[in-house]
């Protein structure tokens, strides 16, 4: 037992980019290595982050597959027994689907779904699944307190199965920098404006609709040259170029893609908008504020267990581009409360969301439920 390692499948749709597979990768980085053992299996493919998965020595399997139900399910069958994996734990909901009904095939030990979302409806199908995986499944994460009560009322869950973990970031890589103007030439963009941007999944329900109508309704003439940025890529990418093309932005916007150099992106940012109208709890959010941004974000349940007004940040009501206009211009033409919000939203990561309190909460939890499973056994 002397070198023995917990050795854990992580189960996600795929690894190119979000805030998902970040957590993965912050994992990867910083779990104990010399008490577990971390493979990561992708459905679909691989991609940027699934790189660096990999370059932190962590095995990363990629399947391949797209809506294979069976064929997916049948595979992690096979790589479990491989690999006899002691903990399954899977993310999102197809993958948590396949992840878990494969464990149970193949008698894991451990079987644990990873919870990310808030929904904005309630899906019959999907609830009764869950509710009958809810019988083998022996925990769940969830990002936020929000989601945590959303799966424990919707889908049965037992309190005491549900964990809050809130994510990590890395405050050394996302740390303020003395001055932006090196970022923001490494980004191509003017060294002298005053950025303001958006780093998110591109998807109608970030809230771009309402940054474009606040650009539209700041002031005419500013004592600042204004570039505003939109970084990130995702399904609604077309219509949302679109959408800014309609209010007359597509000169005053630069949509700069996927990138991941995104520490980088944030030094060059001035003004986080994050305008958000669902999120379970936001990874981008932690950086943005662990570089010091100043903030504007909208009053989304999980933004409010870390945000506080006029403190860390300033909240807007959601889907109200007046007050977002009006945040924006606040700190346009305040230098010193951009600095005084951005420091005092550093403080806050500092305190309570850097990726080692992560990485030590994610461990007891594994080890508990490992544990417990174990003893469970001895009595059986």
């Amino acid at each position: 037992m002397k070198n023995f390692k917990i050795k854990i499948l992580r189960v996600v749709i795929g690894l190119n980019q979000g805030g998902v597979q970040q957590a993965v990768l912050n994992l990867a980085k910083n779990l104990d290595k010399t008490k577990f053992k971390l493979i990561v299996c992708a459905i679909e493919n691989g991609g940027l982050i699934g790189n660096e998965i990999k370059n932190t020595g962590v095995k990363v399997i990629v399947l391949g597959y797209k809506r294979q139900p069976f064929k997916t399910i049948l595979a992690l069958v096979k790589i479990i027994k491989q690999n006899n994996i002691d903990i399954v734990h899977a993310s999102s909901y197809h993958p948590s689907l396949y992840g878990r009904i494969a464990a149970v095939m193949a008698k894991t030990p451990v079987i644990m779904s990873y919870e990310h979302v808030i929904f904005d409806h309630f899906r019959p199908l999907r609830a009764l699944l869950n509710r009958i995986l809810n019988f083998f499944t022996h925990g769940y994460t969830a990002v936020s307190k929000g989601v945590s009560n959303q799966v424990i009322n919707w889908y049965g869950y037992s309190k005491n199965k549900v964990y809050t973990v809130y994510n990590g970031v890395d405050t050394i890589k996302f740390s303020p920098k003395a001055s932006k103007a090196s970022a923001k030439k490494k980004i191509k963009i003017n060294s002298k404006a005053l950025v303001i941007g958006m780093i998110c999944r591109l998807d109608l329900n970030k809230g771009h609709k309402y940054f474009f109508e606040a650009i539209s309704k700041l002031r005419q003439k500013q004592k600042h040259t204004l570039q505003f940025v939109i970084i990130g890529t995702g399904p609604a990418e077309n219509a949302i170029i679109d959408l800014a093309k309609a209010y007359g932005l597509e000169k005053t916007i630069k949509f700069l893609g996927v990138r991941r150099d995104i520490d980088v992106c944030m030094n060059a940012i001035d003004i986080f908008c994050f305008p958000t109208l669902q999120e379970g709890f936001s990874n981008v959010l932690l950086e943005a504020m662990s570089s010091g941004c100043a903030i504007v974000a909208s009053n989304f349940s999980s933004n409010l267990e870390i945000l506080e007004n006029e403190k860390n940040s300033l909240i807007v009501q959601m889907k109200d581009s007046e007050q977002l206009s009006r945040c924006i211009q606040r700190f346009i033409d305040s230098k010193s409360l951009r600095i005084e919000i951005g420091r005092s939203a550093r403080a806050t990561i500092e305190k309570y969301f850097s990726v080692n309190v992560y990485s030590k909460n994610m461990e007891y939890i594994y080890e508990k439920l490992w544990r417990d499973a174990n003893l469970l056994k001895l009595k059986n």
